[in-house]
């Protein structure tokens, strides 16, 4: 018997012990308290809000719309610190369904978030310093 036949068993219970060990320590890692994401909490500020409408070079949304806007609250999350505020909105009559959510921080440290219905308009909030919040409405 070599002393490569007698080093090899040893490897591999070293190899089964580390397997094991680090097994456990995925298991640790992986309970659901460690990684369930906070939900958002409200804002600690009373936000100022300063709305906008573009039509220069925006296509309308919803050209044959005779129907008043329905007006709504949109609980928009602040992406810079996890907190959510109520943006009052004004909603065309054609817009049903879910919109496709899209947030992300900015330049300015800046928080963007837009919301696009599948007719087309779509509202963009911008969270800006502490407690003012723009709100562009696109394609009315």
């Amino acid at each position: 018997m070599t002393k490569f036949t007698k080093v090899l068993p040893l490897f591999f219970a070293a190899v089964v012990l580390l397997a094991s060990a680090s097994a456990s320590q995925a298991a640790k890692s992986v309970e659901p308290s460690c990684c369930a994401p906070e939900p958002p909490k409200p804002c600690c500020y009373e936000p100022c809000f300063n709305y906008k409408t573009h039509r220069l070079f925006v296509k309308k949304a919803c050209p044959c719309s005779c129907s008043p806007p329905t007006e709504a609250i949109l609980q928009v999350t602040d992406p810079r610190c996890n907190c959510y505020v109520d943006v009052p909105v004004c909603l065309p009559s054609c817009c049903e369904g879910v919109p496709c959510i899209t947030s992300r921080c900015g330049m300015f440290k800046r928080g963007i978030v837009e919301y696009e219905w599948c007719c087309g308009f779509k509202v963009k909030v911008v969270f800006k310093g502490c407690d003012k919040v723009d709100v562009h409405y696109y394609g009315l």
